[in-house]
């Protein structure tokens, strides 16, 4: 007799979970959104054999979404950027480019194409690298700051555009460059 209560609930679980992947799947088909901005980035080492840093750039950021409904999606970021980075120890000029791959989720405005929501938010975990490349006349030294990677994020409008304004943290793993960690501010423009 027991069996049969199990056997009925596992019946209307499968009945429950077949509608809501329907369901699911009639919302919208996964698709690209991309955003494009300006970035502030510092890097502080956690030993004395890292460099302090500061970076001004440009960031772009690409995300496959998958809607759960007009307001909720989940995905993967693509977010990458280059800057222009100095030295706050010697005073040495550097080209920064960072990048990362993240799994995401989107709620809110920007969460799809559809949404109509007047805030959004996202957070995403993964992970990447902000490397710094410092060029001198015995040629150029990479200076990798690889490890987990973090970001969140709050979306508004503004004059009628989206604009996102994003935290990200790279949680260094080298231990050449003092396991330093970058994190950086971003302001981003979404195209929707």
């Amino acid at each position: 007799m027991g069996f049969a209560i199990f056997t009925s609930m596992k019946r209307f679980l499968f009945l429950l979970l077949v509608g809501g992947s329907l369901t699911t799947m009639a919302q919208q088909e996964p698709h690209f959104l991309q955003g494009f901005g300006y970035d502030y980035s510092i890097g502080v080492p956690r030993n004395n054999s890292g460099q302090l840093f500061m970076g001004n750039g440009a960031s772009y950021v690409l995300r496959y979404i998958k809607p759960v409904n007009e307001n909720l999606s989940y995905g993967v970021g693509l977010p990458i950027g280059a800057s222009l980075v100095q030295s706050l120890v010697s005073g040495a000029a550097a080209i920064g480019a960072n990048y990362a791959i993240s799994a995401d989720l989107h709620a809110g405005m920007g969460a799809t194409e559809l949404s109509n929501n007047l805030v959004g938010g996202f957070f995403g975990l993964g992970f990447g690298s902000y490397d710094v490349y410092y060029v001198d006349l015995y040629g150029t030294t990479r200076d990798a700051h690889y490890g987990p990677y973090v970001h969140a994020g709050l979306r508004i409008p503004y004059y009628g555009q989206n604009i996102t304004l994003a935290v990200a943290n790279w949680r260094g793993m080298n231990a050449q460059n003092g396991r330093s960690q970058v994190f950086a501010i971003k302001l981003i423009y979404e195209f929707l």
